[in-house]
């Protein structure tokens, strides 16, 4: 793995990252790029397999994979003390791990809707409030939620739900900065668009992935290394005055 020229002095080398959803899409290309960019990276997933073989492809020493159920509050808890404890400090937070299921508003149910909720919504809450912790003695840290243009414009394609818990991290995400902020820990949203992974795909037929398509000014949907350069970025020694801020990798979508 070689590291990008306009990677390589982002002030990430030593530093210790946690990355949930890192077993594929975003989160595996911000765990490679962060492993590659000289972190010691903590990388999570609920596919035990999936994440196992991230790591594996990471070049250095002092990385990790860790299967957990991000849904699991008191799990939650237990991977950032771990992970300080080990390692003696906690410098990074990517909180990327999500689900999604495209179901019509009726086809919601209670169940649904709460594990939509636990896994997008609740666990970065939870992620976040722990991580901070952690990162409060060395008055330190970088955290990055990642959202969705969806919660922004409102859900589409059987996303309804989904845009719910992914507008909620936006707001969560800015209670976050304005507590942690006088640590010097920050806390930022990434909102990506149509990004080129299996969750995209899920329950999108041809025809709906053109549909997003022709939405995008730029012309094509995203690569998830694309997306994920932007989260390493606000994780970065360059980001070091951004706070609260909703950055979105969408190729224009907004615009539309």
């Amino acid at each position: 793995m070689t590291v990008e020229p306009s990677l390589s002095r982002l002030g990430l080398d030593g530093r210790v990252a946690i990355v949930t959803g890192a077993a594929s899409g975003i989160g595996k290309a911000a765990a490679e790029i962060l492993a590659a960019s000289g972190a010691r990276v903590v990388a999570c997933d609920i596919d035990a397999d999936g994440v196992r073989a991230t790591v594996a492809g990471f070049t250095g020493s002092g990385h990790r994979a860790e299967a957990i159920d991000i849904a699991d509050i008191a799990a939650c808890d237990a991977l950032v003390q771990r992970t300080a404890k080990r390692e003696g400090r906690l410098d990074i937070l990517l909180n990327i791990a999500a689900v999604l299921r495209r179901l019509d508003v009726e086809e919601v149910d209670e169940a649904e809707w709460d594990r939509l909720m636990n896994v997008n919504l609740r666990s970065q809450y939870f992620l976040c409030r722990a991580a901070g912790e952690a990162m409060k003695p060395r008055c330190w840290g970088r955290i990055v939620n990642v959202s969705s243009g969806a919660g922004l414009v409102g859900g589409f394609f059987g996303a309804t739900a989904y845009a719910v818990t992914k507008a909620g991290i936006m707001t969560l995400t800015k209670s976050f900065a304005k507590d942690l902020g006088p640590h010097g820990i920050t806390v930022n949203t990434l909102s990506p668009g149509a990004i080129d992974t299996p969750m995209q795909r899920t329950g999108m037929t041809k025809e709906t992935l053109e549909a997003a398509r022709s939405r995008i000014p730029i012309g094509r949907m995203g690569l998830p290394a694309e997306c994920a350069r932007a989260a390493v970025f606000l994780a970065s020694d360059l980001a070091s005055y951004v706070t609260g801020h909703i950055l979105a990798a969408d190729g224009g979508f907004l615009m539309r």
